[in-house]
């Protein structure tokens, strides 16, 4: 009895240490579902429990264009997936096959990509899209925030696919499927939880996407919908009520996504660091 008073302490210890930490990740969720209720409210006279709840901060943010950005964030954050896999999957395949010293090379340089600075590649774009005619459209934000996806999707499906059994790929191959083949029907089904973690980390980085809709949109219709809560917090019309009802709205479909795929993300990484 006297033995398994520590280790149940310890057990108790831990309990509240997580729930203390939960409590601190989930507060700013709840300061923004409180702020949102209470119209009257601004950034310093905020109650901690809205005592004359209203939903006058919804209303106001779907009024001044919160569908519209939702919808431009949707489309570019999917189209961003899209892209991002259709280029990283059979890109990853490829490396995970290769045995060069080209391979380490360009692993090396996908690092480097990740580590330029947004701000640089958003006035390179911005040049670039301007010649192709493709600012203030879907395209420009699709390839805009596929730079971000690409590189980590790679490198992330290449350490999964290194794991796969070569000997399978390789009877396929023999059957007569192709390299392509092999591809469709044998690595893409066995690589599902690590196609799936990089699409969501994907939709993360597109839907958390803020410079490049400053910089690539100049059009209000075409707002993702970071920008529309950046451009309404800045408004002479803002209430601090609408605001937080869109921060709270924008982090509604980022926060589906994690909770639907959170055990295939879960088995994506730790298999894809597995080597």
């Amino acid at each position: 009895m006297t033995a398994h008073t520590p280790r149940r302490h310890r057990g108790w210890f831990w309990t509240l240490l997580t729930v203390a930490i939960l409590i601190v990740y989930l507060f700013p969720v709840y300061w923004m579902l409180s702020a949102s209720l209470q119209p009257g409210a601004n950034s310093t006279d905020t109650e901690w429990f809205p005592s004359n709840a209203a939903l006058d901060g919804y209303a106001d943010a779907f009024e001044n264009g919160g569908l519209e950005g939702l919808r431009v964030s949707l489309v570019t954050a999917f189209g961003s997936v899209l892209l991002t896999l259709v280029v990283a999957v059979p890109a990853a395949y490829s490396l995970s096959r290769l045995r060069s010293r080209a391979v380490s090379l360009g692993l090396v340089l996908l690092l480097l990509a990740q580590m330029i600075p947004s701000i640089v590649l958003a006035n390179s774009f911005y040049a670039m899209f301007n010649t192709w005619g493709v600012l203030n459209s879907y395209v420009g934000l699709i390839l805009a925030n596929s730079t971000a996806g690409i590189p980590f999707a790679i490198i992330l499906l290449r350490s999964f696919m290194l794991r796969l059994d070569t000997e399978v790929i390789e009877a396929a191959t023999l059957d007569g499927l192709g390299p392509l083949g092999a591809l469709r029907r044998i690595v893409v089904p066995l690589s599902r939880n690590a196609i799936i973690t990089a699409g969501v980390f994907t939709f993360l980085f597109s839907w958390g996407d803020l410079l490049f809709g400053l910089t690539l949109v100049t059009k209000t219709d075409m707002y993702p919908v970071t920008v529309f809560i950046y451009a309404l917090a800045n408004s002479n019309l803002n209430t601090w009520a609408a605001t937080m009802a869109a921060s709270l709205i924008a982090s509604l479909p980022a926060l589906v996504l994690v909770l639907a795929a959170q055990r295939y993300v879960k088995e994506g990484v730790i298999t894809g660091s597995g080597r």
